[in-house]
């Protein structure tokens, strides 16, 4: 009789946690895609996953709970972590205009160009008011040599209307759609004047 007591009371103790413990919500950002830009087709592209800072590569989104004071949220979680997912919209985005001949996020032999992003802040804040932050560095590289030949910093941030985690990362995807606009422009940009150089002179 001790036995089966035993296995009914661990059974309670077990669904009493069930039912108290919070669901876990999880969350993506899918930024909107580019309208198609004319001119003339652009080489393929390689886009990487982004690396992030260490407090913010991970699953878990990262509330800002006050200037100095930084908490991992073990039921609001992403779907895959954000170096991954920023990389993700930058690619779709590139593709949406048309202009390169490929994006891809690996390839070999590597294409002509690719960007390289580091992902510095992706973060909810629960202080006076809510907001989002977003913070990203990005560098477009001719892999040929490895020359860095474009450069952007973005540190964002994006007042909330309202007060449930899903209002955040509307504002998150409005933000990184907005700074996509700029990037894709940027990345376009640099392209573009990199092919327009003179060829380098053979060494004599």
């Amino acid at each position: 009789m001790r036995a089966p007591a035993i296995v009914g009371w661990l059974g309670l103790m077990l669904t009493g946690c069930g039912l108290t413990a919070p669901a876990v919500r999880y969350f993506e950002i899918r930024p909107t895609p580019a309208e198609h830009r004319a001119g003339p087709p652009l080489p393929s592209i390689l886009v990487p996953d982004f690396s992030c800072i260490a407090a913010y590569d991970n699953l878990r989104l990262i509330i800002r709970k006050s200037p100095v004071e930084l908490a991992a949220s073990r039921n609001l979680q992403w779907t895959t972590v954000p170096g991954r997912m920023l990389a993700q919209g930058l690619r779709a985005r590139l593709e949406s205009t048309g202009r390169f001949e490929t994006v891809r996020r690996e390839a070999t032999p590597r294409p002509p160009y690719s960007v390289e992003g580091l992902v510095q802040v992706i973060e909810l804040s629960e202080e006076k008011s809510p907001t989002v932050r977003l913070g990203l560095h990005l560098n477009v590289r001719r892999n040929a040599d490895g020359a860095a030949i474009g450069e952007e910093s973005v540190d964002e941030t994006r007042p909330v209307n309202g007060r449930d985690p899903a209002d955040g990362i509307l504002a998150l995807r409005d933000l990184y759609s907005q700074v996509l606009d700029g990037v894709t422009d940027h990345v376009i940009a640099a392209i573009e004047q990199d092919l327009q150089r003179p060829p380098a002179r053979a060494a004599h």
